[in-house]
Parts: C-alpha cells; sequence; structure tokens
C-alpha cells in the first residue's frame, strides 16, 4: 500500500536537489585566488570592485552594476591632481562611472571608508590583493563578501596562468564563465598572430629594445625598466634587460647599465615623460645610438594603476610594426586597437582606444 509520508519525504528530496542542483540556493561557496572560501550570493546586482580590479570586471559588461570608485579612478582634473581615471582606458569606456561615490583615500585599496561601502549595499566585492589578512579586514569590518583576485603583471605563461584563473574565478562570481573563457581565447588568440609573425626571426637578426620609463609605485626616469615586458616577449625581441628576472616587474637599473645596453630602438612609458625629458637633454642617455639615430618610441603604460593588459597587447603590435616592419606591413595600428580594446570593453572600447591614445599622444616616434 502506497505511504503517503514516504512519498512526501521522497518528493521533498527530488525538490531539494534539484534546487541545487540547478542554481536556486541562494549562495554558492566559492575559493577565491587566495585560497579563501567564500559564500557568494547567486544573484548579483551591485557590485564594488577596489584593489584595482575595476578593470577586469568590467570586461564582463557590468558597468551599470558598479556602485563605486577609488579615489585614483576619479578624472584627473590637473596636472598635480592624483586622480588618473582619464588615464585608464577602462575609465574612458565608461565615463560615467566617475560620478559614482568614492570608497577610499589611499592608493590600490587602501584606506577605505567603510560607513560608504555599506551604505552603497554592494552584494559582493572583488579586491586586487595578495594579502589575506587585507581581504578579511574589508569582510569582517564591512559584513559584505569580499572575494580576492589577480590584477598583477603578465607576459610570462606563469603570470599569465594566474591571470586565467582568476578571470575564470570572476565569470563564476558573476554567472559568466562563458565570457571568461571567451577573453581568454581572445588573449591567446593574439598571442598566436604575434608568435607566427615573429617566429622565424633568428637570434642574429632579433632586434635588441629597452623599455624605459616602467612605472612602478609611481613614476620614474630612464633607467626604470621590466625585463619581461609582455609586448617585447610577444614579439621575440631582445629585451636587453632580461636576464634581471623571469618574471615582469619594475626594476631600476645603474645609468652605466643602460649606456653598455645601448640599445637599438627605446620604448618609453608616456607617463614617466617629465622626468626622462629632463634626463635626455644630458649625457650619457643623449649619446644612446637609438636616441641619436632618433630611434626612439612612445607606447601606451602598461602598468598605471596596476596592469593594462589591453594596452600591453596594443603595444605588442606597434613594437613589431616598428622593429619588424615587414612582418606588421599588414596591421593598421588603429584598427588593431580598436579590435583590441572592444575585446575587453565591448562598443566602449573603441571611444576608449582613441581617448587614451591622444591622452598620452602615444604610438608614435617621440620627437
Amino acid at each position: 500500500m502506497f505511504n503517503k509520508k514516504k512519498a512526501s519525504i521522497i518528493i521533498s528530496i527530488l525538490f531539494f536537489s534539484i534546487f541545487m542542483l540547478t542554481g536556486w540556493a541562494s549562495e554558492l561557496k566559492l575559493t577565491d585566488t587566495l585560497g579563501r572560501e567564500v559564500a557568494v550570493p547567486t544573484e548579483i546586482n551591485r557590485i564594488l570592485a577596489v584593489g584595482c580590479s575595476l578593470r577586469e570586471t568590467l570586461s564582463f559588461d557590468v558597468a551599470d552594476k558598479i556602485v563605486g570608485i577609488e579615489y585614483r579612478e576619479k578624472a584627473k582634473t590637473d596636472e598635480k591632481g592624483a586622480p588618473q581615471g582619464s588615464e585608464l582606458s577602462y575609465m574612458l569606456a565608461f565615463p560615467e562611472l566617475y560620478d559614482l561615490p568614492v570608497v577610499n583615500v589611499g592608493v590600490g585599496g587602501s584606506e577605505f571608508n567603510y560607513e560608504i561601502i555599506i551604505g552603497l549595499n554592494p552584494d559582493i566585492i572583488f579586491l586586487g590583493a595578495s594579502d589575506v589578512q587585507k581581504v578579511d579586514t574589508l569582510q569582517s569590518k564591512t559584513g559584505i563578501p569580499v572575494l580576492a583576485v589577480y590584477t598583477d603583471a603578465t607576459g610570462t605563461p606563469k603570470q599569465d596562468e594566474i591571470y586565467y584563473k582568476s578571470l575564470r574565478f570572476m565569470g563564476k562570481v558573476l554567472g559568466n564563465e562563458e565570457r571568461a573563457e571567451e577573453l581568454i581565447n581572445d588573449i591567446e588568440a593574439y598571442y598566436k598572430d604575434l608568435a607566427e609573425r615573429t617566429k622565424e626571426i633568428s637570434a642574429e637578426k632579433r632586434v635588441s629594445v629597452y623599455i624605459g620609463g616602467r612605472a612602478f609605485y609611481g613614476s620614474h626616469g630612464m633607467t626604470a625598466t621590466d625585463p619581461q615586458w609582455p609586448s617585447f616577449n610577444l614579439t621575440n625581441a631582445l629585451n636587453v634587460a632580461h636576464e634581471l628576472s623571469d618574471m615582469s616587474s619594475g626594476k631600476n637599473i645603474d645609468k652605466e647599465v643602460l649606456v653598455a645596453w645601448d640599445p637599438e630602438v627605446i620604448f618609453l612609458s608616456p607617463v614617466s615623460l617629465s622626468i626622462i625629458e629632463t634626463e635626455l637633454q644630458s649625457s650619457p642617455f643623449k649619446e644612446l645610438r637609438a636616441v641619436r639615430g632618433g630611434k626612439v618610441h612612445i607606447v601606451l603604460p602598461y602598468c598605471w594603476y596596476t596592469y593594462n593588459k589591453e594596452n600591453a597587447l596594443v603595444d605588442a603590435y606597434y613594437v613589431g610594426k616598428v622593429i619588424y616592419p615587414e612582418l606588421f606591413e599588414d596591421i593598421g595600428l588603429d584598427q588593431k586597437g580598436v579590435e583590441i580594446f572592444k575585446k575587453f570593453y565591448g562598443n566602449s572600447g573603441e571611444k576608449a582606444y582613441y581617448a587614451i591614445k591622444e591622452r598620452f599622444n602615444a604610438l608614435k616616434e617621440y620627437n
């Protein structure tokens, strides 16, 4: 004889199983990039992205869900102002975000105003951080789920792997894993294209290059560089500083070292030009063959309020056109730049590309 009580229990178990399997649960437990397990709401309508993580967050088409910005992301009002927002591609793509409340007064995710954050009532907070204590503190002070993500350098296989893992994690949090895979595939397609174009260049024919004025913790002069600058690695260029480290990072060298290296072509980060312009007027840098031969070029800033991955890709194509013009003669740089920026920021990427290029008067020979 059919037992109604047993039937009721079975139906309840089946309903609960379907409830969990179909994602109807109100929370998911996910492990962030620092190995922290965090309960995340399945429906996310309000997002705060700090610690320079807004750049990656906006790649998921969620500009309408952002509730606040950081102090450095405000529009820059004058040359002496600390805000850098009008020099950041992702803010130029979505200028409406300039008007959002500012949640901190520090740099890179520090000195938070917890009352403002709580008042904004975000469902989650993304935080670019490598310090578990910083993430835990923000979560305990606000009572809001805080998720650590990776916002640091790319340019080597190890760093790219961490970056991709972080994007996939963000995709899970935002319920858009397909978008994470799409962006990763787009980046890898550019890597493959650049590698294919330059793979036949022999060791003897590699052009020696140098990136000067590489920002880290602010602007620096000619002796600030990057031993694994992505745009050089992607174009099989001979980075004269490559032995300093096997990771992309900011490094300072002695003036005498740069003079001894004497690279054939020099590229400059525009955020440091005010310092470099003075340096280039004096010895020993004015005697460098690249300076004497007019082979100095301005690129888009790779490191500026953390790492602008879209800028690095555009810079790679510019580097390729400069040092191996015959291999990149089919590339229209502006067309490629718009294409890359759209991969990161959708249709808003086009205006962002032209705005950042104009802002820095970049992707051209330095006069």
